[in-house]
């Protein structure tokens, strides 16, 4: 855990340190790298775990209908607010 706070402390100094500085480019393209090669290692954690490759499918129909829900949801939501409210154009 230590590890992790010390990788952290280290960004924000860096961030304050480099405040206005052109390096917009490079730390577009590390973020970037960074990003595929942590979901490369994931998915090979997740290939390597057969109990949890079996179960990927039922986590993806438990997503989708979450996800329903909420979009389903927060549009009824937005519809009673502007009944409520009055619809101001």
């Amino acid at each position: 855990m230590l590890i992790f706070l010390l990788f952290l402390m280290t960004g924000i100094a860096l961030g304050y340190f480099l405040n206005g500085k052109n390096i917009d480019k490079t730390q577009k393209i590390f973020l970037n790298v960074s990003i595929l090669l942590l979901l490369f290692f994931m998915g090979a954690s997740i290939g390597k775990d057969p109990e949890l490759f079996d179960k990927i499918a039922g986590f993806g129909f438990q997503a989708l209908v979450i996800a329903s829900s909420t979009i389903f949801f927060s549009i009824i939501a937005v519809l009673i607010i502007i009944k409520f409210m009055g619809n101001k154009q």
